[in-house]
């Protein structure tokens, strides 16, 4: 089949459940037709006289009412899906109509019933096809025998055609209920499973957007950490060195040393973070700073001019990589804050190691002052990054003024399985 046919077909085709079905119950109602049709002239061409059949009986006015019949039912599959129910009962409703208008033993069953049986069972709850299709069979056994439908056997008594009758119907309706049962539990089980797959892809895509975005989150945290604290020293030094060249050449060069190697350390570290980001494999395997790296950081920022103190309190306790560097990211922009926001004043930092937790306080005797062109300060992402970092190891930071006109950061880190 070439493409302009299959295209043209595809264009031709139904788009709606209805357009289909009335598609089906118009190929059903052909057939009804030429299968009637097929079988008068079966009845005309000798099988009349042999089985004593009257033919004239079926002619004029019954015909075209059989003929309206077949039609009419066919037409019932219009509701096969929306109404399956109501389908079935007016295609049976038709077919034991049309029962009393046929010659004596002649029976014509057309294929609107059986495919009205099968929209049942597949559309309709199980309970409701099941009854539908039993009270439909015995109603029309009933008024077959009734209304004087044709006998199932000649002669056979009220009771034994009854029986036929029955036995016929259950045998249509109930196979083709059975199909359209299967089928549409089938149907309903790949919907089902489709349904369970879209589910867990859309939950898989958001997991993945989830980690994609914890992850930039980490890596600006790691970026903001590393360039807010040496590049705030850098700025405070530069500043320093600026006033210190005519009046002080010795420390304003040594400024500008200090400067130098702390741009070195700052290409380093941002480096360090961009391999991270790359996913390159040197750069995944380059150790994290930890408690180690402490004391280097106080005498970095000793070396930029702040004076500061640090004691340490209680028996330490393995904290772990994670809080190790959680808490030197706090303490790096802690003293990046103190430094941009009091330069020169002093820095009191306290480690303190309870049974339940790890508490470091940084401590300056001044609040951020305001700045000179009155607008208002800009906040940054320094305090949140700090506490997310906090928020990842279930902790608690606190940063404001305190009593006595201090600026305090606060980090607490529970300890694993530590008594509260």
């Amino acid at each position: 089949m070439t493409e302009p046919v299959r295209a043209r077909l595809t264009t031709l085709r139904p788009r709606t459940t209805t357009g289909r079905d009335t598609v089906v119950a118009g190929v059903v109602a052909l057939l009804n037709v030429i299968g009637f049709a097929g079988l008068e002239v079966l009845v005309a061409g000798g099988m009349a006289e042999e089985l004593g059949l009257d033919v004239e009986a079926l002619s004029g006015t019954p015909r075209a009412v059989v003929y309206a019949l077949l039609v009419a039912q066919s037409a019932a599959l219009i509701l096969r899906r929306r109404a399956p129910v109501l389908c079935f009962g007016l295609a049976v409703g038709a077919q034991i109509l049309m029962a009393p208008l046929l010659p004596d033993l002649v029976s014509f069953r057309g294929l609107a019933t059986p495919v009205a049986a099968y929209a049942l069972g597949a559309y309709a709850p199980r309970r409701t096809a099941a009854v539908t299709v039993a009270a439909a069979a015995v109603a029309e056994a009933l008024l077959n025998v009734t209304l004087g439908g044709p006998e199932a056997i000649p002669d056979g008594g009220p009771v034994v055609n009854l029986l036929g009758s029955l036995a016929s119907a259950l045998a249509v309706y109930g196979i083709a209920c059975f199909v359209g049962v299967y089928i549409g539990t089938r149907r309903q089980l790949l919907a089902s499973l489709q349904a369970q797959v879209d589910a867990a892809a859309a939950e898989q895509q958001s997991r993945a957007a989830q980690a994609v975005a914890a992850e930039r989150s980490r890596i600006a945290r790691e970026l903001h950490d590393v360039a807010a604290h040496h590049l705030s020293g850098i700025v405070v030094q530069a500043a320093a060195a600026e006033r210190l060249i005519g009046a002080d050449p010795a420390r304003a060069r040594e400024s500008m040393r200090w400067i130098r190697t702390q741009g070195r350390e700052t290409l380093d570290n941002l480096r360090l973070v961009v391999g991270l980001l790359r996913g390159e494999g040197g750069a995944e395997q380059t150790p994290q700073p930890g408690l180690a790296d402490v004391d280097d950081l106080i005498d970095g920022a000793r070396a930029a001019g702040a004076r500061v103190s640090a004691r340490v309190d209680g028996e330490p306790w393995d904290l772990g990589p994670t809080a190790e560097l959680t808490l030197y990211r706090v303490l790096q922009e802690a003293l990046s804050n103190a430094r941009r926001h009091a330069p020169g004043r002093g820095i009191d930092i306290r480690r303190e190691y309870t049974p339940s937790a790890c508490v470091l306080t940084v401590r300056n005797p001044a609040t951020p002052p305001p700045p000179a062109d009155g607008r208002p300060a800009a906040t940054g992402h320094g305090l949140v990054g700090m506490r997310e970092r906090a928020q990842m190891l279930h902790g608690d930071l606190s940063a404001g003024p305190v009593a006595g006109g201090a600026w305090q950061v606060q980090l607490t880190i529970p300890r694993p399985g530590g008594t509260s």
